[in-house]
């Protein structure tokens, strides 16, 4: 049996402008995705997760023409894939695995849950067979999901994941592991709202593609608020990051992915003492963060919950994707 966890994460600069080309400034934080992984019935794989309440029994050959005719199907099939491409990987196709999938990540609200999932499972599926991957490759594997989940993802999310810390990524460029820092505290507070994360990019990108030049000037001041944001963070002066971060949800509001729940969120957490706030992820519900000194972190998520949120404290994640011991 192998037991695996990789995190969730939160975008502190640059969410959808990142997909255009844009940087962002990403943290894996400390909510995870479990997944266990064990020998099965020759032939099979057998796929459940608790927290859905749903499992099922997949041929280990099956084609990519699956039926999706029940519903377990349906949100078990990226996973499926995913272990059917580190199998593929390992030239062991006809491997019988039971694999079980466990989470404390918040669903479709921006946090990464698809993307913690898959990276586990590839990486669990992968230490299950004995196959040598590196974190570049344990991403690869990954994306089969998240291209079923998010249409057109960045990447962002499972390279978080995968390596843990605070990410500096743009899509085509190597990403950039930040140093540690410990001065500050992330708050998330997730509004309870689920949304489509690939239905939002793509409304978006929609308007990249037909040549919106205000969301072109747009997408270019985050970019240049992602490489200042770098630069206060190297530096260590979170008053800045945080001036930073409410510049960027002003953008992101400009776009209208932002909604009145969520820019309430971000005004009761600067009321309460946060550094600076801004929705996290694809928007339209979901979560926002809020960053703070460690010693106004309680009074900052006492006031999130008392504006009908779920507040979360959550540390950073500096190690990612890891077994643990059984």
């Amino acid at each position: 049996m192998v037991i695996t966890h990789a995190p969730a994460k939160v975008i502190i600069i640059g969410e959808h402008f990142v997909v255009h080309g844009q940087p962002a400034l990403a943290a894996a934080v400390s909510l995870y995705s479990r997944t266990t992984v064990d020998a099965g019935i020759t032939g099979t794989i057998k796929i459940s997760s608790p927290n859905l309440g749903v499992t099922d029994m997949f041929p280990a050959k099956q084609s990519d023409d699956t039926d999706l005719s029940t519903s377990a199907r349906s949100l078990l099939e990226p996973l499926r894939r995913v272990v059917m491409a580190v199998l593929k990987r390992a030239a062991r196709t006809d491997e019988g695995l039971v694999v079980e999938i466990t989470s404390s990540i918040p669903v479709g609200v921006g946090l990464g849950s698809s993307a913690a999932t898959a990276v586990s499972t590839a990486f669990a599926v992968a230490r299950f067979l004995d196959l040598r991957i590196d974190r570049s490759e344990i991403c690869e594997l990954a994306s089969v999901q998240e291209q079923i989940v998010h249409k057109k993802p960045s990447g962002i999310d499972s390279t978080t994941a995968t390596r843990g810390g605070v990410i500096l990524f743009k899509v085509g460029d190597s990403p950039v592991s930040l140093p540690q820092r410990n001065q500050f505290n992330i708050i998330v507070g997730n509004t309870g709202k689920e949304r489509s994360t690939g239905d939002l990019v793509s409304a978006v990108t929609r308007r990249v593609e037909v040549g919106d030049k205000d969301l072109a000037r747009i997408s270019k001041a985050a970019g240049m608020l992602t490489c200042e944001a770098v630069r206060a963070y190297e530096k260590g002066d979170f008053h800045r990051l945080g001036k930073l971060m409410d510049a960027n949800h002003e953008l992101l509001v400009k776009i209208g992915v932002s909604n009145p729940q969520l820019d309430n969120l971000v005004k009761v957490a600067k009321s309460a003492g946060a550094l600076g706030a801004k929705l996290t992820g694809a928007g339209g519900g979901g979560c926002m963060i809020a960053l703070s000194r460690p010693e106004d972190s309680k009074k900052i998520a006492e006031a999130i919950a008392n504006a009908g949120a779920k507040p979360y404290l959550v540390g950073i994640d500096w190690s990612g994707v890891r077994e643990l011991s059984q």
